[in-house]
């Protein structure tokens, strides 16, 4: 039940600051603007508590799931009655009504709407910088046997608490080194070198030659689980904090191209239009699983991992599908080219309509979320 805690909160921690760094670049981008910003909210209504400050109230809601930004203008036409119900003077009301932003040009409304794509993308580009230019955790030392796998060529030659000290007379730093050797001998008998209950021994094994369906299935050569001595410092991909930046954003970039490919191939496995299904896609139940994985596999993963969030996070956004910033992107681009507003019950319909779109979509990613852990997967 603690781990239960722990992942839930880690999950709902990071959600909360990337959902804000992506509303952040909208609020910084529009205050800049000019735009009249009237909340800026942490989490989702009901309100707990808020202040109002130069003119934006800022709140804390009770659904920790992010927060929004709601700009004045964004979602239609400005009803003055409105903004008089809420305290404001005539003087006031004309100045907020200068910094609507459906007022502002196309440009600048267009580029309020990609902040939040723009903040994602550098939060995943720091990330991977910081874990390049860390030393890459290796496991070092001999093997200590856990588990034997049933039927495996370790099954009878090996006992668990085992010590694996080398193969063939050789010492190995690196664990994985010991590994990779044993794996290449596949068909060949190898001697490991072992300590067994603080006597050194030695036994023959003839590891397997792994095939794709072994690898699948999990099946290791020999067919058992291990832990190392400890975890020593490796190679950095990156020696100095510029060659960490250009790597780290250049990662990000890379992802940002491959993304949209494997979107559309989860989507399609999810309308049937595949044979693979969905099996890439992760739903909200299924990211809080692999964020409790993650936090067990140490700090630069989690880093790791909140890059792998934060652009898969702006691409989906940027995508033109309403009511995605993308899917206002595109709103605004036709305004443009029809040179009118359109009608505010049209827009308003566009973006329910995609709204349910994506509720469905998550919720059939669910589904499969909720068969992958009642499978064990």
């Amino acid at each position: 039940m603690i781990d239960v805690v722990v992942t839930g909160a880690a999950f709902l921690g990071i959600l909360v600051v990337l959902v804000l760094i992506h509303e952040l670049g909208h609020f910084i981008t529009a205050k800049r603007a000019g735009i009249t910003v009237e909340e800026f909210g942490i989490g989702f209504p009901p309100r707990i508590t808020s202040v109002k400050w130069h003119g934006t109230r800022y709140s804390l809601n009770w659904i920790p799931l992010g927060g929004f930004v709601r700009m004045l203008g964004e979602d239609g036409p400005v009803e003055t009655r409105r903004l008089r119900e809420n305290g404001l003077t005539s003087d006031e009301i004309e100045r907020a009504m200068e910094g609507a932003f459906n007022r502002k040009p196309i440009w600048i409304r267009i580029g309020v709407l990609l902040a939040g794509v723009a903040l994602n993308f550098i939060l995943a580009g720091l990330a991977f910088s910081y874990v390049v230019a860390q030393p890459e955790p290796v496991p070092v030392g001999p093997l200590h046997v856990l588990a034997i796998q049933p039927d495996s060529p370790a099954d009878g030659a090996l006992e668990v608490g085992d010590v694996i000290t080398g193969a063939d007379g050789q010492t190995f730093e690196e664990s994985r080194d010991l590994t990779g050797y044993i794996q290449l001998q596949g068909g060949e008998p190898v001697v490991l070198a072992i300590v067994r209950d603080g006597e050194p021994i030695t036994v023959a094994v003839t590891p397997r030659e792994l095939t794709e369906e072994d690898i699948a299935a999990g099946r290791g050569a020999i067919g058992f689980s291990w832990e190392p001595d400890a975890i020593g410092e490796g190679q950095r991909l990156a020696d100095d904090p510029l060659e960490a930046l250009g790597v780290g954003f250049g990662r990000a970039a890379t992802l940002a191209v491959e993304i949209p490919g494997g979107l559309a191939g989860a989507v399609g496995g999810l309308l049937g239009f595949n044979e693979d299904g969905a099996d890439g896609a992760r739903g909200p139940i299924g990211i809080a699983q692999i964020t409790g994985e993650v936090i067990d596999a140490g700090l630069l993963a989690v880093v790791e991992f909140i890059g792998l969030l934060s652009i898969n996070l702006a691409i989906l956004n940027v995508l033109p599908f309403p009511p995605l910033d993308g899917g206002r992107i595109a709103v605004v681009l036709i305004e443009a080219t029809r040179q009118r507003k359109l009608p505010a019950e049209r827009e308003a319909l566009i973006y329910l309509t995609g709204f349910a779109v994506l509720v469905a979509l998550v919720i059939l990613i669910s589904i499969q979320d909720i068969q992958r852990l009642i499978t064990g997967g």
